[in-house]
């Protein structure tokens, strides 16, 4: 990848995020403060090498992993009734994280087994409290759908960096 190419797909990345931020902030999301939740999506759907046809399952294990991250901190509840809440917590995270790893083992012809975006999801949860689950869960796919929008992007260049609509 040249240069030339990778100045220009930013550039695409820049022009998509800050449409994407725009609306986002224009829209009733805005109200929760968490936009950055979307920030927490697109490195875990590039860095894992998704392309458009992963977007279903990145999407479905974020929301799975805000589920997830609600279980912890349930269980986090309970286990500090009984016993010091950093030791709760550390056998919470202990016992569920083992659980969302078995993702792992999930065929790919299903949709919950990018563990990531897993984690991205467990995390944004556990930033808020448990509180704006339903707001985390759409932020995320719609950081899934930006990382598309992106990567889309590459389909407008020449692999020497030029846009293919300029060039004749």
């Amino acid at each position: 990848m040249s240069n030339k190419f990778k100045l220009n797909w930013g550039i695409w990345i820049g022009i998509v995020t800050g449409i994407y931020v725009f609306l986002y902030l224009n829209s009733p999301l805005a109200q929760y403060g968490i936009i950055w939740v979307t920030f927490i999506a697109l490195p875990i759907f590039f860095n894992g090498g998704a392309q458009r046809k992963d977007f279903f399952a990145y999407g479905v294990s974020s929301i799975l992993g805000v589920v997830w991250g609600l279980i912890f901190l349930f269980f986090i509840g309970i286990f500090a009734q009984v016993m010091n809440e950093n030791l709760a917590t550390a056998l919470s995270c202990l016992i569920f994280t083992a659980c969302v790893c078995l993702h792992m083992m999930v065929p790919d012809k299903f949709l919950f087994n990018k563990v990531p975006a897993m984690f991205g999801g467990i995390a944004a949860t556990f930033s808020q409290g448990g509180e704006n689950f339903i707001p985390i869960m759409i932020t995320l796919v719609l950081g899934d759908i930006v990382a598309v929008l992106c990567s889309e992007g590459t389909k407008f260049l020449h692999p020497d960096g030029t846009w293919k609509f300029l060039k004749k």
